[in-house]
């Protein structure tokens, strides 16, 4: 790269925004690239704007498998814009070598491949049609290899987004098309996108339970059972809680559940999380206070912006110091020729001598004037992205000072090697969870003085950081209040409820729901279909086991029926019934099978026995259980 292409890119890394970037590149990428061996330079160059171009230029001047091949390392970039940049680029390798789609339908087919690869070749096929209208025959041979294989999450994106969002808007008659074709095909995931051609997503759950009796007929084995990707569809017979959690969600209020364990009450505070919207979440940083150092100051900002600001400060302290250097550096060679020159022109060392004695003095001032590493930066206490989920935090068997916020021990607390108050708070689960969820389970776990800060916490919606150890440097530092604006989802059972603060209980009541989940569900069709789709849901959780048959499914229905403890019911401790899949899956696996059969489930129920099971097994023929084996289990 000649110093011309260099001044360039350092011209457009100095740009305050990707836009600006992504408005010079295209005037400016004829600059950069020459030839292949730039395309290959600009491909690992530190700069994203550089590795963007060498992104859109691949497959232009590289030979096809070389551009093929960087393009798949691109499409994986950390940079968004480099990856819609190497999707541009896939989509021009299209058009210059048609038979290479074979290769990236094979991409999309394979369950190792990266996720980000997969979704820049589905993102390339909007790219191709968009450029030339004659590529929608290509283009949607690449959809329907997507929507083909189990529903993951770029197949989703897929069969929601793409497929029910851009083709519909740029090609409506190719849609309705592409719809009917799927919904007379013999593959169920297929039928399963056609609905979503009209633009549904799954935040509408009446469609998953419109389509589970058409996609649930005539499947053979688990692979051709479509797992959806929002949780509170994968929540398996809890019908009254799903609708409370929904509400709950839409109004932030606080949850109670109580029930079993095992039966689905961390999926439903997870998937509440996942359902949150109109929150807005932001970042919190605890600055240093020059009037009080022990009672730091807490900002908050717009969530992202913490890190950006944060590394303008140190920028702004970097070149300060730079700045501050050069100008002593001049002092000292300045002295140190004029020192010389004296002695040179005088014959006298004593100038000399005078100018190093000068110097150590001016050397010490500086030490004095500008401390090493001496910056007054903030801490970020928490940080979360402009377009990321609402946080979900999971407080269970927390301490004091994990769950309400803490400040650190330093050892060294003085002779100038003492770290400034501010850096050694820490944020606790509350602030965490600001604008998100905050779960615990087994609440009875919580200390009454912790449920009492906890209730401080809901009422006020901000709680100070103060050190929590009598004994620590901290136990003096007590921050601003922190915000910590959460929706608490508690769970337990009812004698963890009689263990709860009163007013924190009273509370819930209050403003919020009570849920009692249920541990077993009637025998019928529908919840049958609902065990499918859970057993296709451990497998797909997994992800190192192979897939059931339809039998080996009916087998571990049977033993649903058997746990449930009443006739005609199908149990719902479903925690258990997935330790009996994935113990199937792993006896599959030993024997080297493609798929799970039935014997691999009967042989999975021998060695997933319960401690009390086994111990019921060694039972001697006088009726008389080992007591040492008890004593130990105990």
């Amino acid at each position: 790269m000649n110093i011309f292409q260099k001044l360039i890119l350092q011209m457009v890394k100095k740009a305050d925004s990707p836009s600006v970037d992504l408005a010079l590149l295209p005037l400016l990428r004829h600059r950069l690239v020459q030839n292949s061996g730039d395309i290959l330079e600009l491909a690992q160059h530190p700069v994203w704007q550089a590795r963007w171009v060498a992104a859109r230029n691949a497959a232009n001047l590289l030979p096809q498998d070389d551009a093929c091949s960087l393009l798949c390392n691109l499409a994986q970039d950390i940079k968004r814009n480099v990856r819609e940049g190497a999707s541009h680029g896939l989509a021009m390798l299209i058009e210059k070598h048609p038979a290479i789609i074979n290769f990236y339908e094979k991409i999309i087919a394979d369950r190792e491949a990266a996720k980000a690869l997969q979704k820049a070749v589905l993102h390339s096929a909007i790219v191709l049609w968009r450029r030339d209208q004659e590529q929608l025959i290509v283009a949607l041979s690449l959809l329907r290899a997507a929507a083909s294989r189990p529903v993951a999450e770029p197949y989703r994106t897929i069969g929601s987004k793409v497929v029910g969002i851009e083709l519909k808007k740029d090609f409506p008659e190719a849609a309705e098309r592409l719809k009917n074709e799927w919904i007379s095909s013999g593959n169920a995931n297929l039928r399963y996108h056609a609905v979503r051609i009209d633009g549904k997503t799954d935040s509408t759950d009446s469609t998953d339970h419109a389509t589970d009796t058409a996609i649930l007929e005539g499947w053979k084995t688990t692979e051709e059972i479509p797992v959806s990707t929002n949780l509170i569809s994968q929540v398996i017979g809890q019908g009254r809680a799903v609708e409370i959690i929904r509400l709950a969600a839409k109004q932030s209020r606080f949850v109670l559940m109580i029930g079993d364990s095992g039966t689905g009450k961390s999926m439903l505070a997870s998937a509440m999380a996942q359902m949150l919207s109109g929150r807005s979440l932001e970042d919190i940083l605890v600055l240093p206070n020059p009037a009080q150092p022990i009672n730091p100051l807490i900002s908050h900002m717009q969530a992202g912006k913490g890190p950006k600001y944060i590394e303008k400060i140190r920028e702004a302290h970097r070149q300060s110091c730079t700045y501050i250097s050069y100008i002593w550096w001049v002092i000292f060679v300045g002295l140190g020729i004029a020192g010389l020159a004296m002695s040179y022109a005088q014959k006298s060392v004593i100038y000399f001598v005078g100018t190093f004695a000068l110097f150590l003095f001016l050397l010490w001032v500086r030490r004095r004037l500008v401390p090493a590493g001496k910056i007054k930066e903030p801490k970020l206490l928490t940080v979360h992205s402009p377009v990321g989920p609402a946080p979900f935090i999971d407080a269970t068997g927390f301490h004091a000072g994990a769950l309400l916020g803490d400040v650190r021990h330093d050892p060294f607390q003085s002779g100038g090697k003492e770290a400034p108050p501010h850096q050694l708070v820490e944020a606790g689960a509350i602030h965490l969870a600001h604008g998100g969820i905050l779960f615990i389970d087994e609440v009875s776990t919580l200390s009454i003085e912790s449920q009492q800060q906890l209730l401080t916490a809901i009422q006020e919606k901000q709680l100070p950081i103060t050190g929590r150890s009598p004994g620590s440097s901290g136990s003096m530092v007590r921050t601003e209040p922190v915000p910590c604006d959460f929706v608490l989802v508690l769970a337990g059972n009812m004698d963890d409820v009689k263990k709860m603060h009163p007013a924190l209980r009273s509370r819930i009541r209050g403003y919020g729901y009570e849920i009692v989940t249920s541990n077993c569900m009637a025998d019928s069709d529908e919840n049958r279909n609902h065990l499918v789709r859970f057993v296709t849901q451990e497998i797909v959780k997994d992800g190192k086991i192979p897939h059931f048959t339809r039998d080996a499914v009916d087998a571990v229905i049977r033993q649903a029926m058997r746990r449930s403890g009443k006739p005609k019911h199908l149990t719902l401790h479903l925690r258990e019934l997935g330790g009996l899949v994935r113990a199937a899956g792993d006896i599959a696996i030993e024997s080297r099978e493609n798929l799970v059969q039935t014997e691999h489930v009967d042989r999975a129920l021998k060695i997933t026995k319960s401690l009390e099971e086994q111990l019921k097994a060694k039972q001697d023929k006088n009726g008389h259980i080992n007591v040492f084996l008890m004593d130990n289990v105990s």
